[in-house]
């Protein structure tokens, strides 16, 4: 029996995510910590696990304070960009113009390598931190600056490489995020070779492109089923891997049926697409029967929680330890 379901409803999302969109656009996206919450309450609430469901905790506020520092980062991108721009029109005909450009764009490029990791290491702390399941809470202990380094060595080495280092990027960061993740007893890991998801990458690529699109469908299911089937899930000295039932007709009536929800209702359908993906991602993710849910008690080290890492560690952004939000 699989103990983890989704059971949200097109028009109940619908309703919710029709308000948020509107109230999002006349606030110039200031309402937009407070659409956002609305959500992940909802979607709490609809996931169960051993037939409990979800509760999120966080309030728009904390959200608010964080969204914040994202915009205002994004804005000196903008600043930048637009100053870069103006400088190089004055001095246009001349090498200092492109000097100008290429300065400007090695800056935003090294500006985004660093806040991408800065805004994913604060999303997870909110998020994570703020739910509960029963008495269990699950908690997010990653270190700002191992995460800005995987993710910033990723990205040099995949863009130098032309995106062949893209696998083992992201084999190394989906190991670190589940390493530092923790819900209540259970520790996570993940099992996946490098060189196994390129070759994964570069099949459905090449096979996707001849076929016209057709064996997307077989590309979609053996993704899902690599994130999912290395998944390990550690208790004590005791561990056990998630596994994907999934077959290639279920993805294609997911990924047709969400295309024509919503490009036919050109998008009015977004709230039902987004129901059936979830659906699929989270109930085709199966766990052992014979698991003792009521066991997973919430043990939380004090040291390892996110707080005391910031607080303790050595590194300045550690210290620093933000809550950029998006």
């Amino acid at each position: 029996m699989n103990s983890l379901k989704f059971e949200g409803k097109g028009f109940e999302f619908f309703k919710i995510h029709f308000v948020n969109v509107i109230l999002t656009i006349l606030s110039l996206t200031f309402l937009y910590p407070w659409a956002k919450v609305r959500e992940l309450n909802y979607f709490c609430q609809k996931i169960f696990l051993a037939g409990n469901s979800f509760i999120f905790t966080g309030k728009a506020k904390e959200f608010f304070k964080g969204y914040i520092k994202t915009i205002l980062a994004s804005l000196l991108l903008i600043v930048i960009c637009i100053g870069g721009s103006v400088l190089s029109v004055s001095f246009q005909g001349s090498i200092l113009s492109v000097v100008i450009v290429l300065i400007s764009c090695m800056i935003i490029l090294g500006l985004l390598y660093f806040f991408a990791p800065v805004i994913l290491h604060g999303s997870l702390n909110y998020r994570l931190n703020h739910i509960l399941w029963g008495e269990v809470r699950p908690s997010y202990n990653g270190k700002l600056s191992e995460l800005i380094t995987i993710c910033f060595t990723g990205s040099i080495l995949t863009t130098l490489t032309a995106g062949i280092y893209n696998a083992w990027y992201q084999v190394k960061l989906s190991k670190y995020l589940l390493q530092n993740v923790r819900f209540g007893s259970l520790r996570f890991d993940f099992s996946g070779e490098s060189k196994k998801l390129f070759l994964l990458l570069l099949k459905g690529s090449l096979l996707s492109l001849i076929t016209f699109g057709i064996y997307g469908i077989w590309f979609i299911k053996q993704l899902y089923e690599y994130s999912v089937n290395n998944i390990v899930v550690k208790k004590g000295d005791h561990e056990f891997k998630l596994f994907s039932n999934a077959n290639p007709l279920e993805v294609f009536e997911m990924a047709v049926g969400n295309f024509i929800l919503i490009f036919l209702t050109l998008g009015i359908g977004a709230s039902w697409a987004y129901m059936r993906y979830y659906r699929f991602i989270i109930d085709h993710c199966i766990l052992p029967e014979d698991f003792d849910f009521s066991s997973i008690q919430d043990s939380v080290n004090e040291e390892e929680t996110t707080g005391n890492a910031g607080l303790t560690g050595k590194n300045w952004l550690d210290k620093w330890n933000p809550t950029f939000i998006a």
